[in-house]
This record gives C-alpha cells, sequence and structure tokens, in this order.
C-alpha cells in the first residue's frame, strides 16, 4: 500500500548515503594501525589525539608553525582550526607547511567551510525556517487587513552556541521578531516571504489563548490564493457551526543564519563556490599534501544536524519522499503553539524529521563527502547536533553512518555512556573505525580541568565505543586584549579548558596522548562484537546532563555484562544485517539477540511502541531464521510517520512474530538480563556477579586474537557533571572474576607504560578463558586474548595458574611465581592441574611514609610581567620562580604557606630502608594515594611507570637492601594561581589541592617460584 511503500523508499534512501562501503574502503582514509609490541610501546600518528586549536585573527604565521610543531612533540596528531577566528591564507600556509612537515593532519573549520564572507541571511538560498502568525476569528465573522505577522516559532535549542534569539519573536510585521538570528549575536533576518495562509476551525470555542490551540484538521481552508497585494486578506469565515471560532494562520520563511541551505541544490553550490574562491591556490595544494579533513561542528549555527523547518523546496520534496502534502499540515511543525484534534500531528512530525534528515544526508553530506576528495581530504561532522528537550534533528544512527569521520561531543550527555551508543552502533555495522569526541568541554573549569579528568571521561567514551579524542581547546599563545597566561577565547574562568604549553601539567602530554593513543591502537581492531542489538527509532536526544537521559533506563543489563548497540531501520537495510548461525550481522558485531523496547527513551518523536511494516517483517525472518528476539513491554503497534491505514498491516505482522518460538516476551527492562540467560545467551564479558564493569570487544580474526576494553564506572549520571570536575573518582574499587568470550592465553596490554605482558593467572574452558579483573575508582585495563603463542612477542610459558590462595601470580624472567604480603604456606594449582605448596618466610611490613620527611622542590608559575597591565607576547611569557620545603608530613599545597597559591611544578624526594635480607625474591607495590594531578615516579633514579588514576606502582625490580630514594615529580593546573590574580577565576570559589597528599605506602611481597621451564 502506499503509506508502507513511502516508509520503505525513506529507508532504501538513508541507507543509500552510505551502501557500497566496505571496511576497507573506510580504512583508506581512517587508517587501522597493525597492533604489535613495537606499535603500541610507540603508537604512530594514526593513532595519537588531535586538539582543537582557538586562534585569535592577529595570530603570526611563525608562531602558529611553531605551535603545531610543538604540537608534535606532545604526542598529538591532528589540528582543527576555524574556532576563535578562522585563519586566513598566510596563516593557513603557515599551518599546512609546518603540519605537513611535522606529519600532522589539519581540520578546517568554520570559514569558508562555512560561512561565506558578505553571504546575506536574507539571500535567496540562505538558511531559513519557518514562522507563523495567528489570529482568531468568530464563526460568520471577517477577516480583513494584513495576514497575522510571524511571531511564533518552534521553540529554541538549548544547548552552548546555538541557534540565538530563537524563542517566541517580538511580532513585528513579516520583518520582525527575532527569530533565528544569525546565531551569537550574528545578522539579523529582515526579509519574510509568505507561503501560505490556512484557516482552521478551533476544537474547542474559544481558540485556546495559551498553550497549543487545538485545530481540527479536516476543516481545514486554504486562503493562500485568496491574498492580495501587501499581504492583505479578507475573508469570511463559515458561520457554522455557530459559536465556533477560526484561527486563520500565516506561515512564512525567514532567514536564520547567514549561510547557504544545507536542503538544497543551490544553497550547496554557494557554499562550495564559498570555499572554492575562500581558499587560496596554494592553500588548496597543501591541503592535497596534508590529507586532513573539513569538519562541522554540533551546534546548528555550525552547520552540525541543522533543526529550521524550511528549505525552498521543502513542500514538494516532502511530497516526493512522503506522498502526500505537506502545506495543509504546516501547523503540526509548530507543537508549542498548534495541535491536530485528530491525533496526526506527531505522525506528521515523524515524517517531516525524516524528509529533513534524508535532505540534509543527500544534499550536503553527500556531495560534500565526495567534493572534498578534490583536496584529499575527509569529512568529519559532529553529526549528534545540540541535545535539546523538545526539539528533534536528524536519526543520528544513520548520520552516523553516511559521514567518513562521525564524532561526538560529551559536553552535552554530561558523560553519560549511553548516549554514546547510537553513534557506536552505527560504525560497528559499517565497519568504520574513526568515532571521534570533542573532549573535555566542562562549563566555567577554564585552566581548572586536570588530566586525571581527561583519563576518566576518556575511558568513559572508550566504553561507549569512541576512538578518538579531540581536546577542547589549545589556544594559540597570545592576544592582544588577553592577560597571562595568553590568549583564550573563552575567557580564563570561562567554558572549557586551556591544554597545551601554558598548563604546568602539558609537561606529562607525551606520557597521557601515549595512554590515549594506546586505547585508540587497540580499539579500532578487527571488529567490534556486541551481545544484542537494540531496535530504535529516534530523532530526539535530550541533554543527559539536563535530564539525565538514557535510552535503556535500566542499568541492570550491563552490570549483568551485557553490551548493546542501537539499530535503526537503516542500519537493518544494510548487507550485512543477515542472520546467520542464529546470529546478527555476524560478519559484523555478531548479535546474540535482539531486543524490541518499548520503555526506551526518549518516549516521543517517535513513540516506542511505533514500527515501519517492513521492519516488522524483517524482524519476523529474523526469528524464523532462530535469532532470539526479546520484546520489552507492548509491543509495536503504530507505524511511524503519518500512516494510520497501515497500523493494522503492522499489526498482524507482530502477531506473527510474537507467535514464533523463538520470540520471548517480558514486562520490563529490569527482566531481560535474566531472560537472556534463560535463552542460554552469555555476555562475550561475564562477570561472575552483577558489577560496574562496562566492556568493548573488538575480534580481530586475521591475528586470532580478541580485545578487551574494562572500565570501572562510577556513579551513573551524576547529579553535578560535568558541571563540576571529576576529582574525586566516583564509586567504588572493583575487583571480579570474569569469564571472557576467547581461545587462547590473556595478555595485559599496559597502556601506561606500553608494555604487552602474559597474565599468569587464569583458566580456560569451553572457548573461554576466566581471569580475575581488578580496577580502581573510574579506571580503565586493556586485555588481549590470543590464539597465537608469538602474538605478542616471546612466547608465554607454557604452565599458568589456574587458581591460588597467594595475593596473586606473575612471570618473571620466564618463571611463573607466586606473590604474598604475609609470610605463610601458600597452595598453587597450574593449568596442568598440578598443584605446588610454597612456604613464604618473613615479608617486611608495610612502609607508610606520609608522615616521613620529605624535601619538596616546586616551580612557581607566575606572569614575568605585570598582571593586570600586561597584553599580547609579553602576556603570555612565564616566570618559574624555585621555592624550597621541608616537609614532615604530606599535605596539599594551599596548606602549605609558602605554596599557598602556587601551580607549576613540584618534586618530592623521601628515603626508606629496606632490611639486608632484601633479596631478589622480593618486591613491593607503591599507592601514591591522592595525587594532584599529573606525576612522575622515579625509584632510585630509575623512571617507573605510574597508573595515573590508582596511583599505583609496581616498584619491585628497582629496589635494593638498604637505603632507597623515592622521587615523585607533580604537575598542576594554573586554577591556584590564577585564583590569587584574577577577580572572574577568584569568583567561582574554586581552590584544588594541588600536590602529593598521600598516604604514600610501600606494601613489599615475597615471591615464590612454582614453575619454570626445564624445571620440576
Amino acid at each position: 500500500m502506499l503509506a508502507a511503500a513511502a516508509v520503505s523508499a525513506v529507508a532504501a534512501a538513508q541507507s543509500g548515503h552510505f551502501a557500497g562501503r566496505t571496511r576497507a574502503d573506510w580504512i583508506r582514509f581512517n587508517p587501522v594501525t597493525p597492533l604489535t609490541v613495537a606499535t603500541f610501546a610507540h603508537p604512530p600518528a594514526a593513532d595519537q589525539p588531535w586538539v582543537r586549536l582557538n586562534m585569535p585573527a592577529t595570530a603570526d604565521p611563525a608562531e602558529l608553525a611553531a605551535e603545531v610543531r610543538a604540537m608534535h612533540d606532545a604526542g598529538i596528531a591532528g589540528v582543527e582550526v576555524g574556532q576563535g577566528a578562522f585563519p586566513d591564507n598566510a596563516q593557513l600556509v603557515a599551518l599546512l607547511t609546518a603540519a605537513n612537515a611535522s606529519g600532522i593532519k589539519v581540520s578546517l573549520s568554520h570559514g569558508p567551510t562555512q560561512n561565506p564572507a558578505g553571504y546575506s541571511i536574507d539571500g535567496d538560498n540562505a538558511r531559513k525556517t519557518l514562522v507563523a502568525g495567528k489570529a482568531a476569528l468568530d464563526a460568520g465573522s471577517m477577516f480583513d487587513g494584513p495576514v497575522p505577522a510571524p511571531a511564533i516559532n518552534q521553540g529554541s535549542r538549548s544547548g552552548f552556541g546555538g541557534a540565538g534569539g530563537r524563542g517566541p519573536a517580538a511580532g513585528r510585521g513579516p520583518a520582525g521578531g527575532r527569530g533565528g538570528a544569525g546565531g551569537r549575536g550574528g545578522p539579523q533576518p529582515t526579509r519574510a516571504t509568505l507561503i501560505a495562509v490556512l484557516a482552521y476551525r478551533c476544537a474547542q470555542s474559544p481558540c485556546a489563548a495559551t498553550g497549543p490551540v487545538e485545530l481540527d484538521r479536516s476543516s481545514m481552508i486554504d486562503l493562500t490564493g485568496a491574498v492580495g497585494s501587501g499581504n492583505s486578506l479578507r475573508w469570511i469565515a463559515p458561520s457554522a457551526p455557530a459559536g465556533a471560532q477560526w484561527l486563520v494562520t500565516a506561515f512564512w520563511s525567514r532567514g536564520v543564519f547567514a549561510q547557504p541551505d544545507p536542503f538544497s541544490d543551490a544553497g550547496y553550490a554557494d557554499l562550495i563556490q564559498s570555499m572554492e574562491t575562500g581558499l587560496s591556490a596554494e592553500v588548496k595544494e597543501l591541503m592535497k599534501k596534508n590529507g586532513g579533513d573539513i569538519f562541522y561542528d554540533s551546534h546548528s549555527v555550525d552547520r552540525g544536524s541543522p533543526d529550521e523547518l524550511w528549505t525552498n523546496r521543502m513542500a514538494e520534496e516532502f511530497a516526493a519522499r512522503r506522498h502526500y502534502a505537506l502545506i495543509p499540515n504546516l501547523p503540526a511543525l509548530f507543537r508549542e503553539a498548534f495541535d491536530f484534534s485528530d491525533g496526526s500531528a506527531p505522525r506528521v512530525r515523524e515524517d517531516f524529521y525524516a524528509v529533513r534528515g534524508d535532505l540534509w544526508l543527500a544534499k550536503q553530506i553527500d556531495p560534500l563527502r565526495q567534493w572534498v576528495r578534490k583536496y584529499n581530504n575527509v569529512l568529519r561532522v559532529q553529526v549528534e547536533g545540540e541535545a535539546n528537550l523538545t526539539i528533534p534533528i536528524t536519526d543520528m544512527v544513520p548520520a552516523a553512518a553516511a559521514v567518513d569521520r562521525p564524532e561526538h561531543e560529551n559536553l552535552f550527555v554530561g558523560d553519560e555512556i549511553d548516549n554514546y551508543l547510537p553513534m557506536a552502533s552505527a560504525n560497528h555495522m559499517t565497519g568504520n573505525p574513526w568515532y571521534s569526541t570533542e573532549c573535555c568541554a566542562a562549563f566555567g573549569k577554564n585552566y581548572a580541568q586536570t588530566f586525571q579528568d581527561t583519563a576518566i571521561r576518556m575511558h568513559r567514551s572508550f566504553a561507549g565505543g569512541m576512538t578518538k579524542l579531540v581536546y577542547h581547546v589549545y589556544p594559540y599563545r597570545d592576544g592582544a586584549t588577553w592577560k597571562w597566561p595568553g590568549y583564550h577565547n573563552f575567557g580564563p574562568a570561562g567554558f572549557s579548558n586551556a591544554w597545551g604549553p601554558r598548563e604546568p601539567y602539558w609537561a606529562d602530554a607525551r606520557l597521557y596522548n601515549d595512554y590515549f593513543a594506546r586505547h585508540q591502537q587497540v580499539l579500532t581492531q578487527g571488529d567490534a562484537k556486541t551481545d544484542v542489538a537494540v531496535y530504535m527509532q529516534n530523532y530526539l536526544y535530550p541533554p543527559s546532563q539536563v535530564s539525565k537521559t538514557r535510552h535503556w533506563g535500566d542499568t541492570g543489563l550491563q552490570e549483568a555484562g551485557y553490551t548493546r548497540d542501537y539499530l535503526n531501520p537503516a542500519m537493518l537495510d544494510l548487507p550485512n544485517a543477515t542472520v546467520t548461525g542464529k546470529r546478527l550481522a555476524a560478519n559484523g558485531p555478531d548479535y546474540k539477540a535482539l531486543i524490541i523496547d518499548s520503555e526506551q527513551g526518549p518516549p516521543t518523536d517517535p513513540v516506542k511502541t511505533a514500527m515501519p511494516v517492513d521492519v516488522a517483517r524483517k524482524i519476523l525472518g529474523y526469528a524464523r531464521a532462530g535469532l532470539p528476539v526479546i520484546v520489552v513491554g507492548t509491543p509495536p503497534n503504530r507505524t511511524p510517520g503519518n500512516t494510520p491505514d497501515a497500523d493494522a498491516v503492522l499489526k498482524g505482522a507482530i502477531a506473527e512474530l510474537l507467535a514464533e518460538r523463538s520470540v520471548a516476551r517480558v514486562a520490563h527492562e529490569s527482566d531481560v538480563p535474566a531472560k537472556l540467560r534463560e535463552l542460554g545467551i552469555r555476555p562475550a564479558a561475564d562477570p561472575a556477579t552483577p558489577s560496574p564493569l562496562l566492556s568493548i570487544r573488538r575480534h580481530d580474526a586475521a591475528a586470532k586474537t580478541d580485545y578487551y576494553f574494562f572500565y570501572n564506572q562510577g556513579i551513573v549520571s551524576p547529579t553535578d557533571e560535568p558541571g563540576t570536575l571529576f576529582e574525586p573518582a566516583t564509586g567504588q574499587p572493583v575487583e571480579r572474576e570474569v569469564s571472557l568470550e576467547g581461545r587462547g592465553r590473556p595478555y595485559l596490554l599496559d597502556a601506561w607504560s606500553g608494555r604487552i605482558t602474559p597474565i599468569a593467572q587464569y583458566q580456560a574452558s569451553g572457548g573461554r578463558v576466566n581471569l580475575r579483573v581488578r580496577l580502581s575508582r573510574d579506571n580503565g585495563v586493556l586485555i588481549a586474548v590470543s590464539e597465537d603463542p608469538s602474538r605478542f612477542g616471546a612466547a608465554a610459558p607454557a604452565v599458568w595458574v589456574s587458581r591460588t590462595n597467594a595475593d596473586g601470580a606473575a612471570i618473571e624472567r620466564g618463571r611463573v611465581v607466586i606473590r604474598a604480603s604475609r609470610a605463610g604456606t601458600y597452595e598453587t594449582t597450574l593449568g596442568n592441574w598440578r598443584t605446588v605448596r610454597s612456604t613464604i618466610a618473613g615479608v617486611p611490613a608495610p612502609i607508610d611514609l606520609t608522615r616521613a620527611a620529605w624535601h619538596l622542590a616546586a616551580e612557581d608559575w607566575q606572569p614575568a610581567n605585570p598582571y593586570a597591565t600586561t597584553f599580547g607576547p609579553a602576556a603570555a611569557k612565564t616566570r618559574k620562580t624555585r621555592v624550597e620545603v621541608e616537609l614532615t608530613a604530606l599535605k596539599a599545597w594551599p596548606e602549605i604557606p609558602q605554596l599557598q597559591h602556587v601551580s607549576g611544578l613540584g618534586t618530592y624526594t623521601t628515603a626508606f630502608d629496606l632490611p639486608a635480607t632484601w633479596s631478589a625474591a622480593n618486591g613491593a607495590r607503591l599507592s601514591l594515594g591522592e595525587v594532584f594531578d599529573s606525576s612522575t615516579l622515579a625509584v632510585n633514579g630509575q623512571p617507573v611507570p605510574v597508573d595515573q588514576i590508582a596511583a599505583e606502582a609496581d616498584i619491585g625490580p628497582y629496589l635494593k637492601a638498604g637505603r632507597n630514594t623515592l622521587t615523585v615529580r607533580v604537575a598542576t593546573t594554573l586554577n591556584n594561581r590564577l585564583t590569587d590574580l584574577d577577580e572572574g577565576v577568584r569568583a567561582r570559589g574554586l581552590v584544588q589541592p594541588y600536590g602529593l597528599v598521600g598516604p604514600v605506602v610501600v606494601t613489599p611481597y615475597a615471591t615464590a617460584e612454582v614453575w619454570r621451564a626445564g624445571g620440576r
């Protein structure tokens, strides 16, 4: 039937945006590093983080080149430019030349890529939306005068930097109102074009004065043809029924941004003309050599997912794609102002959102992806748009699949991992390894965010399927009106942060960037494997930091170890969306079950009991092929969009589905984990008991290796994130037995040190490896399971520990040993089922160094020139004064008089003694306790890798009998010094507990050999 055909046509159009691309196609422009011992230890540029560089228009080209070289040295492999000021051609030449010499990719954002010079918000091809006016009229009365002026719009977005001034207009006539200024104080429209004048009878009389006016859709009278010169209208309302009121509604199009329309061929042509003329020939040649990307930010004004209501041919496009007229249904697009009494308004909006999203992909994204190839570039877009409580944007799942490089932004979702999964799901189905995040913005926390904070937030991002960090922001050195430490376009106490060499902790940038790069390398290996797929069709994505929205609300599924993806109709239309061996997309994510969830959030746009008929029939085919399907709550009972005649057909298909043996029903999301267990479906990472561990699994079939990332999630959707910093970490330490799907030996991939080592203690059977995962709060770990005994260099010992009552087991110089921090007799069962009894004699007691004598040598970072009166390059200069302090106990710097307002680097030194009996059979764990922020460690002058979140290290190989020295170097933010200098920073009332606070404890252990090659 016609309605069902329309739904199928739109699904086919969406899938066409990314059909025909294989994983090999994606990897061609998003390279994946083959993981080896060498590449993990020293990650190449393809795996390293990127930064967003903010700069003033006056930036010195030579300094820009120097900044690029400094980025390279800090482990940065990409620089995005355009926010703040878009570089002119001389600045771009300097940037691109230095980047090409350093192997850094350049991303262009804003400027001619988005905002053509001199473009008019009133232009014929400018971005437009609908605005409306209304006037009530009694039955039988005459309307005589100008049609109602535009005073109503669709509402407003709530995100930072959105389309400013899009609240209710002030009603200043055809060119009046504030609707949709250029955003961020841009140009205002002075032109409005009348689209239609329609009259409706109000469902109740009189017409509602506030809130949505309920209209009788069937009463519509099109008055557009009766509008005369000067937009005048003379019309008599029907006299029957007596006592009724009518609403005369006028709909106008009006510019929203001084940018080309993203929904039309003409707008696209204007955009390309802007880029072709705005970038010089020299810049274009350098772009070709660089192979970077063109980037669109999430905000609508930045050409992220657009939310406007109009384009010049919207009525024709809508009719062609949905097979009915849009004009008679225009009131439905203004949910806060109008409603239809027959309940069709939400259905019309659903169709409109589908058409708008498809137009954006067809008229903007698809051709732009092809155009950027001309300059050896690719397209990166934050397709999630600005999160909003009420205004839908687009379906981010197919949008993510349509761009070369999908990107999210953690600001609007408060690092709620569930909100990252839809875009990750598209990548999992298509095989695209790139999923970046604009990290780690927070309101009002400039110069206060820490590297530890970033590590925690990236753990959450990695658990959400992300594979690339883009710092927000790295500021240029100086500006003409900026005081120390230099330029920042959001202000010293403002939005986000200042990553870069003006912060003391940037001394440890390479340490952290290598850490992130190793995760990003691992999480792009092979294919993502996900336990279950959840059906989703969605246009509305409320901001999690405001509404605490989770698509899958119940946390029991993830606590039971199950991972999930979200698949929309377009994903189910991909060639690999078939069932093989009772698995969906077996050559991709390999889902073990499909879940249809009516409790999914948000509940509208469309309602979560909506499903297209062709999707229901497809899922019926899956069930008949043996794929387990679980229906949560009310089964689908209506089609999305304005297709009520197809509802009965859908219900028939769902009735057939529910009758299949492979289909199960549960009342609530909380019932799903038990039902999966009942069906014999285990998670790939199966914890012995429910836990806060979240996981990501990648399977590299060619290397016969599975990779797992585990994150010990703290509080789910905390009430104050990201408005406050993440320290101290949330949640509790976790220790769990976890059963991993995979064959072979397990390995620990230590992302702090870059070392890959065999795990000594585990059990293996039935295609699974069981081992114990220990993680501190908010920490993460990488584990591999490989069938290839030489996968990571030297072969692991032939024997391993199956179980022991010692503290743990390790592999040392080819031997398998147990470790214990207390004397005693320990029993160990080896993997060959041999049992070994070991006696460990005296072990030194733990050594608490918190109240030991410490020498602290600090660098006090201050402006080299007077703070209040110095601007420009001189303001960016820093004086580093040495401060020496003798401590008898560790305490935070604000509690030490000499360091009360100091920011900078601090080196702590102490010593402790070990007994003369200390030998190679002894070792020790060091816990530093609370450290603020980044730190390095040396024992007896030798550098030792430290887990920066747990603040722990194994220092055994570096210890000796007698006196041992311990050196800890700590690097801070600039917050405390700026709090002393700057009134605006001081006003936020944040003083950070810098330094090594402790408790610092050395816990000795002893080892006992339980196996060696050639031994007994």
